[in-house]
């Protein structure tokens, strides 16, 4: 989805009209809708369309997807690399010991998936702090 289809968008959940958007940032009606048709791909009143749209101009833009104002930004995919190493792991006691400590980290009212993304994300600097505990 680009820019003009999200602001179509969240102008029919809002139920106003170009317009009125319009008006209320400031600009002319046709350089909303040049932002609709595409014509144009950013603005810099685009900050402005956003609160006004009750959105984010990360939504706006197609960094996020959900449309809430203080939604996270996607981080972009990373391109995968395949490597091979010989590792060493710790203990089984210290690996239980790393992740009751990743645990303690994650809030109790996360969802699974909000959970899953926190330990994902913290892992790669958990298993850093290990290497001294290896055989």
């Amino acid at each position: 989805m680009n820019i003009g289809e999200r602001i179509d968008n969240r102008l029919k959940a809002i139920g106003i009209s170009q317009a009125e958007l319009a008006r209320r940032v400031g600009v002319r009606q046709s350089t909303i809708n040049g932002l609709i048709r595409g014509e144009s791909r950013g603005s810099k009143h685009l900050h402005v369309i956003a609160r006004i749209l009750r959105t984010s101009p990360a939504y706006l833009t197609g960094e996020t997807e959900d449309p809430a104002p203080d939604a996270p930004i996607l981080e972009p995919e990373r391109p995968v690399q395949f490597v091979t190493l010989q590792v060493a792991l710790p203990s089984e006691e210290a690996l239980a010991t790393m992740f009751r400590a990743m645990l303690r980290i994650v809030p109790e009212d996360a969802t699974e998936d909000e959970r899953a993304q926190i330990l994902a994300r913290r892992l790669p600097a958990a298993l850093s702090q290990l290497r001294d505990l290896a055989p």
